[in-house]
């Protein structure tokens, strides 16, 4: 025994004979943590995503109704025929300016609709006119954007010339965006087929 080293009089302790956990079960673990790291990024990248489809389309919805009603400023009259006749046709071409200009957007049902016939919308009657998801409406004058065009309460707000010469002409767009993250759509204020209704407005002086 005189001979022996210090190495091997050197007796085991518990962490020298302790044995390593199972292979398997570290990754098991390792698994389960990266689950439930998962879950969430992903949750909150498809929102990131679903975000940026609505402003997209907001951004988009909110160039048509603009062109629309450039469109509509433009028309000429065709003193030929009646002031609804004429109405009619400028409302067919601000529909068609603003799908023109849909870029990606659907232009058909159920996300969009409106309906013309030989290129116009379907005979108004009064200054406001609702074909499907576009809205045309004239007024002399607005106290403020977000104001009623006409103001039913205000008669000095009616439009009279029958050529529209003069007058606003606003163009309102609906867009019923899909929703592909449910739990957003509870936070939205959805239509009864579960998209999100995106509503824009442009307003523009008829030449």
């Amino acid at each position: 025994m005189s001979g022996a080293t210090p190495r091997q009089l050197q007796m085991p302790t518990a962490a020298s004979t302790a044995e390593p956990p199972p292979a398997p079960a570290i990754r098991g673990q390792a698994l389960v943590e990266f689950a439930f790291v998962l879950l969430p990024v992903l949750l909150i990248l498809v929102g990131v995503i679903q975000f940026g489809l609505l402003f997209g389309a907001n951004v988009t919805l909110t160039n048509a109704a603009r062109e629309g009603a450039r469109a509509g400023t433009i028309h000429v009259y065709d003193r030929s025929h009646t002031k609804a006749w004429n109405d009619a046709a400028r409302c067919g071409a601000i529909v068609e300016a603003a799908t023109n200009a849909f870029g990606m957007l659907a232009v058909s049902t159920p996300h969009f609709t409106a309906t013309l016939s030989g290129g116009s919308c379907p005979t108004p009657v009064g200054d406001t006119q609702v074909n499907g998801d576009v809205t045309v409406s004239y007024c002399a004058s607005m106290a403020d954007p977000d104001d009623p065009c006409p103001d039913g309460g205000d008669l000095t707000t009616t439009c009279a010339p029958d050529t529209r010469e003069g007058c606003l002409v606003r163009v309102e767009l609906v867009y019923h965006s899909d929703i592909v993250v449910p739990l957003i759509g509870s936070v939205l204020s959805i239509d009864g087929n579960g998209r999100f209704a995106q509503r824009v407005t442009a307003t523009m002086v008829v030449n």
